[in-house]
């Protein structure tokens, strides 16, 4: 006789309740200062002090993104995520010493609780860029020591890194270009280089990041569509339950 396997899918909300931890109390409203007389919207997510955490004017989009650590171009939801007329305010307190790794849980579990939030993850095939070796080889110094924990510090358009490996490097890119980029240059080890761009026009003076990745560093960037770890959102109420 043949076995059928049956697999069963929870939501998120569900789940919450058995294992994620919660915070001890929270508050969530609708925000009352959304776009100035400009057109300009001001928010934030942070955790000010310890066990504490308070967001302004923060859209869902931005919600899930801090809960799960992941770009907007990992969620794949409805269109109104990023509405003004769907943004809140919330604080949020936890126990003293809650890390924050256990704040992002505990804010999944407020917006499975709140919005009933259910999800699932899945691999999708999505535009990025493949950080690769330039036709003349890398321009790159190895770091003077091993081992050492990589820092990438940028102000303006100016990056100065150290001990840095090509995959930390491409998460960078990523942040910086706003598209996920993929480490394929084969380059291993740590490296010390800085990196000057703009926008390449003439009024900044500066070569664009492309033209200045490949000019300084030896390297390109070519688009191409890859494999991106993806939030699939089956079911989020616009509203929150009440407090």
């Amino acid at each position: 006789m043949r076995r059928r396997i049956v697999t069963a899918f929870f939501p998120i909300w569900l789940m919450a309740q058995v294992a994620e931890p919660t915070f001890e109390v929270a508050s969530v409203r609708p925000t009352q200062h959304g776009r100035t007389i400009d057109g300009f919207s001001r928010s934030s997510i942070d955790t000010p002090s310890p066990g504490r955490l308070v967001a302004e004017n923060s859209s869902l989009d931005e919600l899930l993104r801090f809960a799960f650590q992941v770009k907007h171009y990992q969620i794949a939801g409805p269109n109104w995520l990023n509405d003004d007329s769907e943004c809140f305010d919330i604080v949020a307190k936890a126990p003293p010493g809650t890390s924050e790794r256990e704040m992002r849980a505990m804010l999944q579990s407020l917006l499975s609780d709140r919005f009933k939030l259910g999800l699932h993850r899945e691999t999708r095939v999505l535009p990025v860029y493949k950080l690769v070796v330039a036709k003349n080889g890398p321009k790159l110094h190895a770091a003077v020591s091993d081992g050492e924990r990589p820092v990438m510090s940028s102000a303006g358009n100016n990056l100065n890194a150290k001990h840095a490996s090509m995959s930390g490097f491409a998460v960078w890119l990523s942040r910086e270009l706003d598209r996920p980029v993929l480490d394929e240059t084969g380059v291993k080890g740590q490296f010390d280089f800085t990196l000057q761009y703009g926008t390449g026009n003439s009024e900044d003076g500066r070569p664009s990041l492309s033209a200045a990745l490949q000019d300084q560093l030896g390297l390109r960037l070519e688009a191409g569509k890859g494999p991106i770890e993806t939030l699939v959102i089956d079911h989020l109420e616009k509203f929150p339950t009440e407090n």
